[in-house]
């Protein structure tokens, strides 16, 4: 993903006092802890940052690569034991996509992307893109199955970064474009008739310790406030969820361009230095760089905001 970006409002490392303090997390900055499923349903860091971890341990995951395929394997497996509908992977571009029904019609895309940009030596992608895959595990498992308002699919997008120094609007996104274009189609390969699809929400570098989430230019203000009033009634203060950045250029875009509501959920300043931050494709995006306790502000926000798409 390519932006143009605001300067990045200062902020104290706070989610690990915030939510140990609030008694949200079992074993609080522990990403090895046994937490069991939260007995009401909440979101658990915990497992979340093990499904992280595990993409990590995979290595390197370029679409089209053996790591990639593993990793798309790995995805519909947790979607699978989660108990989620219809779980598929899409060819050519191998989206991961499942299902958790609604009471209402329709469906909002909940997605994240998988693959890992090509051509950087030691690059394993903890924040970009695992963070955000590990969100929407998380959610897979945690979201009511007596789901009030639309469905929910499940779309985790192969091919989102670019091959080499190709323009991102060029081969940007293709996992993501096939996803809209077969549901322009009326719907296959998994895909929902684009008619059905009510919003999408995405989730995209969300693990990064120093975590802010503002309003990406080209997102839905009323979606991006559904999150935001979730995180501060879960967090007060301490929520990251303010500022604006200008137009980001990933997966949300192909759902704009049809003229889908969409909501790109990502803290595009990792790392040191000016956006996109020092840490983004390099070989510095390493587990020690993402926490449990982000994974957590985004994903209990979610819950929230989610079942309140119309």
């Amino acid at each position: 993903m390519l932006l143009g970006h605001a300067p990045k409002l200062s902020r104290m490392r706070y989610l690990a006092i915030a939510l140990c303090g609030a008694a949200v997390l079992a074993g609080c900055g522990d990403s090895t802890g046994d937490s069991e499923s939260p007995a009401d349903g909440g979101f658990d860091a915990d497992r979340a940052f093990a499904d992280l971890e595990a993409q990590v341990d995979i290595g390197p995951r370029p679409s089209g690569s053996p790591g990639a395929r593993d990793t798309a394997e790995l995805i519909s497996s947790q979607l699978e034991e989660a108990g989620v509908a219809d779980v598929v992977i899409q060819e050519p571009y191998a989206n991961v996509l499942g299902r958790i029904d609604g009471s209402e019609p329709g469906t909002v895309v909940v997605g994240a992307h998988y693959d890992t940009k090509s051509g950087i030596s030691g690059f394993l992608g903890a924040n970009d893109g695992a963070s955000g895959v590990a969100v929407v595990l998380e959610l897979a498992r945690a979201l009511p199955r007596s789901l009030p308002g639309p469905s929910v699919s499940f779309a985790l997008f192969d091919a989102e970064e670019v091959r080499g120094d190709q323009p991102f609007e060029v081969d940007g996104t293709r996992g993501s474009r096939q996803y809209v274009e077969y549901a322009g189609d009326g719907g296959h390969q998994g895909s929902p008739a684009l008619d059905q699809i009510r919003a999408m929400v995405l989730f995209d570098l969300v693990g990064d310790c120093d975590l802010e989430i503002p309003l990406e230019a080209q997102s839905d203000p009323a979606l991006y406030q559904l999150f935001a009033d979730a995180a501060k009634a879960n967090m007060g203060d301490a929520a990251p969820f303010e500022g604006a950045t200008t137009p980001i250029a990933d997966d949300h875009v192909p759902f704009l361009q049809a003229g889908v509501p969409a909501l790109d959920l990502i803290d595009f300043e990792y790392g040191p230095g000016p956006a996109p931050g020092a840490y983004w494709h390099t070989s510095e995006d390493t587990l020690d760089k993402v926490c449990p306790e982000s994974l957590d502000a985004v994903g209990e926000a979610a819950l929230t905001a989610i079942p309140q798409i119309r």
